[in-house]
């Protein structure tokens, strides 16, 4: 049995509705709300395109930690070291990202002491001593101290580091007050005043070379913690003498 004319022309009228349905959706989809989903329909990926923001040129963060450098030292803004690879100043923070967040700081330690131990010799070793300290002393040492400021193991890793502050003649004169107060009862008290002394003396030296220096943030905050230092290194000595019977003789 076949249709008649009436069938075959419902027929067409279906067919042209199904089509016109199709393009709709097409026009809706690609023309009036492109990025709907966004995703892919049938096989198209969408594009959005908006006015690109001014393009800026990079800027390098700040230190985040300031290091002392000899006058005229060729290493003063971490110029490698010629000849050197890889470039031995980078090595902190490849140890930073290769350890990641720890809890137990023995094995960021060990690769620090490890890397120093490498470089012992090098003239531009007081840098990565400054830079090992600086890790971690904020990072890690000082965290530990004021959880529990007993623990033996943390306390010599914090003379350990306080002595290549020492070793590099840092200035950073705060983070040595700081580890010099943390030391108390742990090293002998001649020992820390000599260290207090001896920084507090550096310091101010530079102030008089430059009196420039006090005029940056850093500066001033060195030559506060200067001044500390000499206050503690009176106050233990003074606390070290020991009264002795006054000898009247005269030296002929």
């Amino acid at each position: 049995m076949t249709g008649g004319p009436h069938m075959e022309k419902s027929y067409r009228v279906d067919i042209f509705l199904i089509a016109l349905g199709l393009a709709t959706l097409v026009v809706q989809r690609f023309f009036l709300n492109p990025d709907t989903g966004g995703g892919s329909w049938l096989g198209f990926r969408s594009t959005k395109v908006e006015a690109s923001a001014p393009i800026r040129a990079a800027v390098m963060p700040e230190p985040e930690w300031t290091l002392t450098f000899p006058a005229g030292s060729k290493y003063q803004d971490l110029t490698p070291p010629e000849g050197v690879a890889p470039n031995p100043f980078l090595e902190v923070r490849r140890i930073v990202n290769a350890n990641g967040p720890v809890r137990d700081y023995a094995g960021k330690d060990t690769d620090m002491r490890q890397l120093l131990l490498a470089h012992t010799g090098k003239d531009y070793l007081f840098v990565l001593q400054q830079q090992a300290a600086n890790e971690m002393l904020r990072h890690e040492l000082f965290h530990h101290y004021y959880t529990d400021p007993t623990q033996p193991n943390m306390l010599e890793a914090i003379g350990f580091y306080t002595d290549q502050l020492l070793e590099a003649k840092s200035e950073d004169a705060k983070l040595i007050y700081m580890c010099l107060r943390a030391l108390k009862g742990h090293w002998p008290q001649e020992q820390i005043a000599q260290a207090a002394l001896s920084t507090a003396t550096r310091v101010q030296a530079r102030e008089k070379q430059a009196t420039a220096d006090t005029a940056t943030a850093h500066g001033y905050h060195r030559q506060v913690y200067a001044r500390e230092l000499k206050k503690m290194a009176g106050r233990l000595k003074n606390h070290g003498k020991v009264d002795k019977p006054v000898d009247k003789r005269v030296d002929s």
